[in-house]
């Protein structure tokens, strides 16, 4: 065998982050939380959103979402994961439409 074609299992090495590194991680915080800090102008469609869905969709489908940007008349919802991205389609489209006042709603998973 080549000594420069390495096998995935063979030859693996430990990562080591360096002692100071930037990167730092930082606990999930809801939605709400971080977009009125962030984004306070998204806040009053945030309200009519959960006013529209009723709390327990709500907190399950949209506090859970990473972030969102509007640009006119479309919005963007960015989420964790394709079931999320499913899930949010499926349940509150409708609502977000009305409620942020868009013609198109997009929603990517990470």
């Amino acid at each position: 065998m080549r000594d420069d074609l390495v096998v995935p299992g063979e030859n693996e090495e430990n990562f080591v982050a360096a002692p100071n590194t930037r990167v730092v991680t930082v606990p999930f915080t809801p939605l709400e939380e971080r977009l009125s800090k962030e984004k306070p102008q998204l806040m009053s469609g945030l309200a009519k959103l959960k006013e529209l869905l009723g709390e327990e969709i709500f907190k399950r489908r949209i506090s859970t979402v990473h972030n969102i940007n509007l640009s006119g008349r479309a919005i963007l919802f960015v989420v964790e994961n394709e079931l999320q991205r499913t899930h949010l389609e499926r349940d509150c489209v409708v609502a977000i439409m009305e409620a942020f006042e868009v013609d198109n709603v997009r929603v990517v998973a990470m």
